[in-house]
């Protein structure tokens, strides 16, 4: 049988505890941008399922990187820079307000396309949002 699908506050609490990052699930996209600029990628990251509201919308079973093997983690912090929504941030530091997070790193994108950060807008992170928020 297989496992339930856990609420996204589970995988929020299991980083901030265990990884040097956190996400704030519900300003993720989903496009995996901080996977694809790990220079671990998948050796520390994996995508789960969980049940979690996308930008204000219902909550439901999406899917949302996760780190599985945080000690892997070399703390460069190209995540955190790649990461569109402003989601992702260090464990010690607290998201205090998501929204306005969301908002200023929105129009922070058309800066980071400029500035030649070549992993935003690119295609196969628009596949990934798709698949990723059936």
């Amino acid at each position: 049988m297989a496992e339930p699908v856990k609420d996204w506050r589970y995988y929020y609490e299991y980083m901030k505890k265990n990884a040097p990052l956190a996400i704030y699930y519900p300003i993720c996209g989903g496009g995996e941008e901080c996977i694809s600029v790990c220079p671990y990628g998948r050796e520390i990251w994996d995508v789960v399922p969980m049940i979690t509201p996308m930008f204000g919308a219902k909550p439901k079973k999406r899917y949302r990187p996760v780190m599985i093997h945080p000690e892997k983690c070399r703390r460069c912090y190209l995540c955190i820079q790649a990461c569109p929504t402003g989601a992702l941030h260090r464990s010690e530091e607290e998201l205090k307000h998501p929204m306005l997070t969301l908002l200023k790193n929105t129009l922070k994108l058309f800066f980071k396309k400029r500035y030649g950060l070549k992993w935003v807008f690119r295609e196969e992170h628009r596949e990934k949002f798709k698949k990723n928020n059936p």
